[in-house]
């Protein structure tokens, strides 16, 4: 017989390794490539199945990734893993890669695209010379600028504490990368790495390596803010007193890495020079420049000019754009990709991030008002508006939207926006933490005391919603009170542009744009401060508010990888129906149908005289139907081909304005013309018949049949080991009622629907059923006494009924006595165990009684 997976890795790879001469301090075992990416099914977060690397071999412990190995039973071929552990070494910038049966190996080399079979694996020393072939820095010792023999800072163990989490694979990368520019003698480079990606965590490893190894002395970190500043310094804490602070214009000179921001360094100092002259020019080895992209070379460049001799290291959250184009002419200068261009030695954006599982995903929603296409001056006048034109200023005839608030104020627009916004926070939830962008410190004012009035006290938080515009007096603790993941308040900050780089505030769901955006790069900063996952408030999701169409920005940067379509775009299916005014049930002719497909456009159609629409040729899937005319609110609704309804649509739509909802402040009408979710199209949402295969197929992991499950089910102790081995795929009650459309049935009902196309049987329906062979087996208890319990069942399922817990709440504890008093009536506690364990097990006995 021959070996499973795992049994070929332990009795015969893991042997084969230990004779190469792998220890186990260079051998890293289901290495955590990816963590899953997180999609939604509706406003339900659904993670992919993470990815592990059988094996990582390391040149030193915690050093660079040398190969991957996938592992195959012993059965199959020995390179049948071997397009995996391309994958793998491929991502984790590993030259070799292995694929092996335990008998066999295959090694590819990456650089060369050379393959070879072997019985037996390459030795530490063989692969770590192979890997060092061409380098110019080869060598397990290197000379440093100061002509002193150290070691390679390459092979230096990562910093690790005990418990703390160990650098992910592209951080792994982004090091190797930079500190191999720094080997062949380069002056600077540059990284670019998207939000919550973990830059400074990075910076740090850099610096600890190249201090750890002695090839560089000392390092400056420059951040543009204090808070930025301060968190860095935090992060650099496993260098402990080695790190000082440039502060009022003192140099800690004892210290060998300085944090400083650049208003501090180029301060005057009482002599009348700068800060930062008084460090001599040869001072540092190193310089880290944190989100480099923000200041224009006038601020830092005196500064690197000082420090021309070290290394200089610009980090940035933004792809190259047209407005960063300085930062990458001067930090990538030396890293020209092929089309001669600078690029950053290291590359990751939001949209791997997201792919990769270590990235909130985020949902879209644009709203419009009804003044967004501009203002005529004239015309609001006429309407009763009141202008007040300071002296000295003239009246343009119209503005667009791009300039309210900043040359022209309209509160009557803000407070619509913050009404609207009101009620959507009331919808996903009004204490969840939200960040708003508004045009001018007045704007985040207004905006603030607008949210304040709104939800302060239907929250009963007196500091509901706070502007933070400044680093200045009370600015500082209210921003650290945010970016606390339990802290109660604020929930609401409003900020013109200081939140939008650097500030680590994991637990943000909702990022509002009421700022009109030009800048690219602007965007992705902003959106970053979403992007964190955070474990304590469980959020792996954001959402997007757009006001201003700043979401028109999103570019390949952002999007996660677009999964391919399963199956034919085209077949013999029809989405049909009619389309009517939502109030006065006319229909609406000329209304246009777009029907797509994870975002792709499929079929396109007009409603008739009578409203009436149909868009043949589609295949079997869940589609997207956009539906919009002139003067309405576009809909967007989701419609299964397959089901005969999808050819019977009956599609409202509401005109954007009405009476009973319209706001009138200081003379200007306003209201919200349109609110869409926006589609990407990029795969983040989970369509729900692929959730339903999952589900179907790890149910049947775990209970083969109908029969299998239902034994199961009636046992509260397999019924709770089957429950956790669904939760950790994520098939939860939860959403399969949502997917569903039962709310009514018990957990048994959905799962035997998804697993075995079992027609579903409602909690009330299996209460009824079971009622009378209950009380034939049990015609002692007390008179109601069966029916509250199974009252229960019929109001939260099984779980409910499965603990004699049932009893020490009403009618039990003021019948019978609770728990106790049950206990006694009954006979004791074995006995009311046997009561609950057969209704159980008689609630799903059969459905032939039902």
């Amino acid at each position: 017989m021959t070996r499973s997976e795992q049994e070929t890795r332990v009795e015969l790879i893991d042997p084969m390794l230990v004779t190469a001469g792998w220890r186990d301090a260079l051998i890293e075992r289901e290495y955590a490539h990816r963590a899953g990416r997180v999609r939604l099914l509706g406003e339900q977060p659904v993670r992919d199945d993470p990815q592990f690397a059988d094996y990582v071999l390391r040149g030193e412990p915690r050093g660079p990734i040398l190969a991957t190995i996938e592992a195959k039973p012993e059965s199959h071929a020995a390179g049948a893993g071997m397009q995996q552990a391309l994958a793998y070494a491929t991502d984790l910038g590993a030259p070799f890669a292995f694929s092996t049966n335990g008998r066999e190996i295959v090694e590819q080399d990456l650089r060369t695209a050379t393959t070879r079979r072997l019985t037996a694996f390459p030795t530490p020393a063989e692969l770590l010379t192979r890997w060092q072939d061409g380098r110019a820095w080869r060598g397990v010792e290197v000379t440093n600028p100061y002509g002193e023999t150290v070691p390679n800072p390459l092979l230096q163990p990562a910093f690790s504490l005990p418990g703390a989490p160990s650098l992910r694979y592209y951080q792994e990368r982004a090091v190797s990368a930079v500190l191999e520019e720094i080997l062949v003698g380069h002056n600077r480079t540059l990284l670019s790495l998207a939000t919550g990606t973990g830059k400074t965590f990075i910076a740090f490893n850099i610096v600890h390596k190249l201090l750890a190894s002695g090839y560089f002395k000392r390092a400056l970190f420059i951040a543009d803010r204090i808070t930025l500043r301060d968190q860095a310094y935090n992060e650099f804490g496993g260098l402990g007193d080695r790190r000082g602070v440039v502060v009022n214009g003192e140099v800690p000179l004892q210290r060998d890495v300085h944090f400083a921001i650049y208003q501090s360094l180029y301060a005057e100092t009482a002599s009348g020079g700068r800060v930062f002259e008084g460090y001599p020019r040869d001072y540092f080895d190193l310089v880290v420049i944190d989100e480099c992209h923000r200041s224009g070379y006038g601020d830092w460049g005196a500064i690197l000019e000082h420090f021309s001799g070290a290394f200089h290291l610009g980090m940035t959250a933004t792809p190259k754009q047209d407005d960063s184009i300085d930062t990458y002419a001067f930090f990538a200068s030396e890293n020209l990709g092929e089309d001669g261009q600078p690029r950053p030695i290291y590359e990751y954006s939001l949209g791997s991030g997201i792919d990769d599982g270590f990235l909130a995903t985020y949902k879209v929603t644009r709203v419009k008002t009804s003044v967004d296409e501009g203002l005529v001056i004239h015309d609001a006048l006429e309407r009763g508006a009141e202008l007040i034109v300071p002296e000295g200023t003239t009246a343009r005839d119209t503005y667009e939207m791009r300039k309210f608030e900043r040359e022209l104020v309209v509160p009557d627009r803000t407070r619509t926006m913050c009404e609207h916004l009101a009620g959507f926070l009331r919808t996903h939830g009004a204490l969840e933490k939200t960040m708003v962008f508004c045009v001018t410190m007045e704007h985040a004012e207004l905006v603030r005391d607008e949210m304040q009035r709104l939800l302060g006290s239907e929250t009963g938080r007196n500091l509901y919603a706070a502007r933070i515009v400044s680093e200045e007096r009370d600015a500082v603790p209210l921003l650290e009170q945010f970016q606390l993941s339990d802290s109660s308040e604020p929930i609401v900050v409003t900020t013109v542009d200081l939140l939008s780089t650097g500030v680590n505030a994991p637990s943000v769901r909702n990022i509002v744009f009421m700022k009109p955006i030009g800048s690219v790069t602007m965007f992705k900063q902003i959106i970053g401060r979403g992007s964190r996952l955070d474990a304590r408030t469980n959020k792996q999701f954001f959402r997007i508010i757009d006001y201003t169409n700043a979401t028109r920005l999103f570019d390949d940067w952002d999007l996660p990888t677009q999964p391919p379509i399963q199956g034919p775009l085209t077949g013999a299916l029809v989405v049909a129906g009619t389309v009517v005014d939502a109030e006065t049930r006319d229909p609406i002719a000329g209304s246009a149908i777009s029907v797509r497909l994870q975002g792709r456009a499929l079929a396109e159609a007009s409603t008739g005289p009578n409203g009436e629409f149909r868009v043949e040729g589609l295949p079997g899937a869940v589609v997207d139907v956009y539906v919009t005319a002139r003067g309405y609110t576009r809909r967007q609704l989701r419609a299964d081909t397959t089901d005969p309804g999808a050819a019977e649509l009956l599609v409202e739509l509401r005109q954007p304005s009405h009476a009973d909802r319209r706001i009138r402040i200081s003379g200007v009408e306003v209201t919200i013309a349109a609110e869409v979710e926006v589609e990407l199209g990029d795969g983040s949402v989970l369509q729900s018949s692929e959730y339903l295969t999952r589900a179907r197929a790890a149910v049947r992991e775990m209970v083969p049949t109908n029969e299998d499950l239902r034994v199961t089910w009636q046992s509260r102790a397999t019924r709770a080991q089957l429950e956790e081995f669904l939760a950790g795929r994520q098939i939860t009650r939860e959403v399969l009622e949502i997917v569903l459309g039962r709310g009514d049935v018990d957990t048994f009902d959905l799962l035997a629907t998804v697993a075995f196309d079992a027609a579903p049987m409602s909690r009330d329906a299996r209460a009824a059923a079971a009622r009378p062979h209950l009380m034939e087996r049990h015609p002692h208890l007390p008179e109601g006494f069966l029916d509250s319990v199974l009252d229960k069942f019929r109001i939260d399922g099984v779980n409910e009924v499965s603990t004699s817990e049932v009893f020490g709440v009403a009618p039990f504890t003021t019948k019978w006595g609770g728990v106790l008093g049950v206990a006694q009536r009954i006979g004791g506690p074995e006995n009311v165990r046997a009561l609950l364990a057969d209704i159980q097990s008689t609630l799903f006995a059969t459905e032939m009684d039902a």
